[in-house]
């Protein structure tokens, strides 16, 4: 399986959700680690926009190719069973919640979840402390390059 992730480049050799440790995100609280994953390129690049501006993306941002080898479980949250309000922002605090009990079960290594920016198309959060974690690398990093339109635009 291949998963994708923009990060700053001084991080991307680094999968153990430190960021959102500190941080928290959409489905996690500060004190849980989880590594923040798109299925495809484009959406891991889209997510980033919400949270930065393209300029600063260009300049100082990887994109992550990350391999899953073997077998592994993912979980996975339906947006059909999630509140009409999931995909607000700021994120309701029962999300991270919802999210934090799975990294704290740690049944398994991925879970699949809706995007909240691309309805059709879907996020995996990996946790780092699972006993699969092994099985991630990434197997490629690039400098994020955004076409000067996409910049010109914000």
């Amino acid at each position: 399986m291949l998963l994708y992730r923009v990060c700053r480049t001084q991080f991307a050799n680094d999968l153990s959700g430190t960021g959102s440790r500190i941080y928290g995100g959409r489905w996690n609280s500060p004190g849980l680690a989880a590594v923040y994953t798109s299925g495809s390129k484009s959406l891991a690049v889209l997510e980033s926009l919400t949270n930065a501006p393209p300029a600063i993306l260009k300049n100082y941002f990887s994109i992550l190719t990350i391999e899953i080898a073997g077998k592994f479980i993912i979980d996975e949250i339906l947006e059909q069973n999630l509140p009409k309000n999931w995909n607000e922002f700021p994120s309701p605090n029962w999300l991270a919640r919802l999210g934090d009990k799975w990294l704290k079960e740690g049944k398994s290594l991925l879970m699949k979840i809706p995007s909240a920016i691309i309805y059709s198309e879907d996020n995996f959060i990996i946790n780092p402390a699972h006993a699969d974690f092994k099985k991630v690398k990434i197997i490629f990093t690039e400098k994020l390059e955004l076409d000067k339109r996409i910049i010109s635009q914000f």
